[in-house]
Formats: C-alpha cells, sequence, structure tokens
C-alpha cells in the first residue's frame, strides 16, 4: 500500500532513498508498498512464579513497561489454558503516564485474574 498524494495518482516515499531507488529502476517493474506482510518476533518469557499445584503462572508487576500489554495477551494465548495471573501492587495505578484505565482495569478487560499480595494470600490460603 502506497500513501498517494491528493493531487496525483504518484506515490509519496516515504524516504530519499526509495525515490532515488523509484527512478532509477526501470519504469514499471517495481511495486512499491503493494501490500503487508504480516511478521512474528519470537521471544522467550521467563515467569515470576509457578504455582506447582494449580499450574498457574503468576506475574507480580508495579507497573507495565512499554510494549507489557501487548506481550501478556500473547502469552497468555500461548500458554492456554494454563492461566496468566497477575498480583499487583496497586490495582489502581495507571498502566502508564496519561492513561485512561488502571492495571486492574487492563487486566479485568483483558480477562486476566488478578490480585493484590495480600489478596492473593488469602486466596492460596483459601484455596489450599
Amino acid at each position: 500500500m502506497s500513501l498517494k498524494s491528493k493531487r496525483s495518482s504518484k506515490p509519496v516515499y516515504r524516504s530519499g532513498l526509495e525515490k532515488k531507488f523509484a527512478q532509477l529502476m526501470p519504469k514499471g517493474r517495481f511495486l512499491y508498498e503493494p501490500y503487508d506482510i504480516p511478521y512474528v518476533t519470537h521471544r522467550k518469557y521467563k515467569p515470576d512464579f509457578v504455582d506447582k499445584k494449580t499450574g498457574d503462572v503468576i506475574e507480580t508487576k508495579g507497573f507495565f513497561r512499554a510494549g507489557d500489554t501487548q506481550k501478556y495477551t500473547a502469552i497468555r494465548d500461548m500458554i492456554a489454558p494454563t492461566k496468566l495471573v497477575f498480583v499487583l501492587s496497586d490495582p489502581n495505578k495507571k498502566v502508564r503516564k496519561g492513561s485512561k484505565i488502571t492495571m486492574g482495569q487492563w487486566c479485568a478487560k483483558e480477562g486476566f485474574d488478578f490480585y493484590t499480595l495480600d489478596e492473593y494470600a488469602d486466596h492460596v490460603i483459601d484455596n489450599g
């Protein structure tokens, strides 16, 4: 997909090198940004804790770094049906600076179980 100028059907190149390439190559031979190619970056995740009894993956969080929300939803999808559970230092803290949503609201919206440390300790004790 190429960016089009409002005045003409000529592509608007994103860099000077792209423009020079288009000018030097045989006319009509190359398509400029004709489609998107999806890709996946393979990474490794080391959980903070794993509950030996339930198999749940426990992630303790004081704050989310940039990209964390996408990372955790991808991990959740990869490890299903194993649960990824958050123990949050403050569920009312904003996901990131300037955000309207809190960490607890994000967890609830995405279907994650989440607790404060004291709540999780009670949960473990209550459920053996």
